[in-house]
């Protein structure tokens, strides 16, 4: 068996934003934001959605202004969770979450290579 291969181009961060997200044949649905990344980020809720759904998100993080995603794509779905992949992020979009991303703490994953750094 071939080892799996990471393709994700930007570094994932763990979060637990409230969100909501909407398609052609959803109307609004509430949401939690997780792994965050200036890419995509894994959604949960209690619609699920099959891949290639085209969405629009609202990330709402805690203590910082909503940031809006007019365009994604469910690229994969587990169950109630599914990965979103980023197709438009407005320029001041695109700013707000790469300040909201830097001002995160770095999670366990990212630093795989000395676990013992978060001490």
């Amino acid at each position: 068996m071939e080892p799996t291969v990471e393709q994700r181009k930007h570094r994932r961060h763990s979060v637990n934003f409230q969100g909501v997200y909407s398609s052609g044949s959803v109307q609004v649905k509430e949401a939690i934001v997780l792994d965050l990344s200036l890419g995509g980020c894994r959604v949960a809720s209690t619609t699920p959605m099959p891949p290639d759904t085209a969405i629009q998100l609202q990330i709402r993080p805690h203590q910082a202004a909503p940031i809006y995603v007019p365009s994604a794509v469910v690229r994969w779905a587990t169950g109630y969770a599914f990965g979103v992949q980023f197709q438009e992020l407005p320029e001041h979009e695109s700013k707000a979450l790469t300040r909201l991303l830097w001002s995160l703490p770095h999670s366990r994953q990212d630093s795989s290579s000395n676990p013992r750094s978060e001490a």
